[in-house]
């Protein structure tokens, strides 16, 4: 089934911005790409591949959806920021999320979220400075982590857990689930 979230026509796009190299297949569609990692057991790389297909909204809410259930009592704020950007992404919620990405536990899924949201769009510079944009890849690698980083601190079977975590991110690329938070 396709991906009408992705802006992307061919693999090869996207695994330009991971920074990988020519692959066989990968001028086939994104999504079909995507399904023979998972056949061949890359599921982590699945995952990065994924966070770059989706649109950066949907990156972050997919990251959200996968971290909240693992977020812990120190994960509060930046879960918090992150719904919040997921509610109305507009700047003042992306700087807070920067904000609370800055005060949170480095590699935790909601701190990954936070900054994922906080390179989602706009300047990354302090306001007092002259504007400087994230790279376009950074947002969804982001997105990516903090999907994997809540599937390893997930209690049981971490392979059944990244499974589902990608079924849920490919809903949100095939639009078959809510962008709502």
């Amino acid at each position: 089934m396709s991906w009408p979230r992705t802006i992307w026509a061919q693999a090869r796009q996207i695994n330009a911005l991971l920074r990988w190299p020519a692959l066989p297949g990968d001028d086939a569609p994104p999504e079909l790409f995507f399904e023979r990692l998972r056949a061949e057991g890359k599921a982590s790389e699945a995952a990065l591949f994924l966070g770059q297909a989706l649109p950066r909204f949907e990156a972050v809410l997919w990251a959200a959806q996968v971290a909240a259930p693992v977020a812990t009592p120190a994960d509060a704020a930046a879960m918090a920021a992150v719904q919040a950007w997921l509610a109305n992404p507009a700047e003042p919620q992306r700087r807070a999320a920067g904000t609370a990405a800055l005060q949170g536990l480095p590699a935790s899924a909601a701190t990954l979220a936070a900054s994922a949201v906080f390179h989602s769009g706009g300047s990354i510079a302090p306001p007092d400075q002259p504007p400087a944009a994230p790279p376009r890849e950074v947002a969804g690698t982001l997105a990516a982590v903090a999907v994997l980083a809540a599937v390893a601190t997930a209690g049981g079977d971490h392979r059944a857990a990244l499974d589902h975590a990608l079924d849920l991110g490919t809903a949100l690329a095939r639009r078959e689930a809510e962008t709502t938070p």
